[in-house]
């Protein structure tokens, strides 16, 4: 098991700091992995470390914390994200919890609204999300693997 902890400025800056400190993570703890499809495995790791640590920026306030846990477990390669902010709550909404993915549900979207699809791309490549709140602001855990 190899992990990192960050603790980053609510900038966007903060998130291609954080994609390169996870892609770094993966190539030493996921070096050892017997899958055809490691790279594609990474980019969907680093994808999914972006929309949380850029979801926890714009939506959230003040420090924005990630731990990443990376490991090989019998099924194959593993990461574990965990992504804080102490900005405002908001409930999301129960369709982006639902397992599995329905994109029926999110037809409502509009081509032309800036956001919204982050966290249904999240949903989408993660085999587990939680979204909790914490006092003050919010944690978004993720599982990859």
């Amino acid at each position: 098991m190899t992990s990192l902890v960050l603790d980053l400025a609510p900038e966007p800056a903060s998130a291609p700091t954080a994609r390169a400190a996870v892609r770094d993570l993966l190539a030493i703890a996921w070096a050892g992995a017997d899958v055809k499809d490691l790279s594609r495995r990474i980019d969907d790791a680093v994808l999914v470390t972006s929309e949380l640590v850029s979801n926890a920026i714009r939506h959230g306030s003040g420090r924005v914390a990630l731990t990443a846990v990376a490991r090989i477990e019998a099924l194959g390669p593993v990461l574990t994200l965990e992504c804080s902010d102490d900005g405002e709550w908001s409930e999301p909404p129960e369709s982006l919890l639902s397992k599995p993915f329905d994109p029926i549900v999110h037809t409502e979207l509009n081509a032309l609204d800036d956001g919204g699809r982050g966290l249904q791309i999240v949903r989408r490549l993660c085999t587990q999300l939680t979204i909790e709140q914490k006092f003050p602001g919010s944690r978004i855990s993720a599982r990859l693997g």
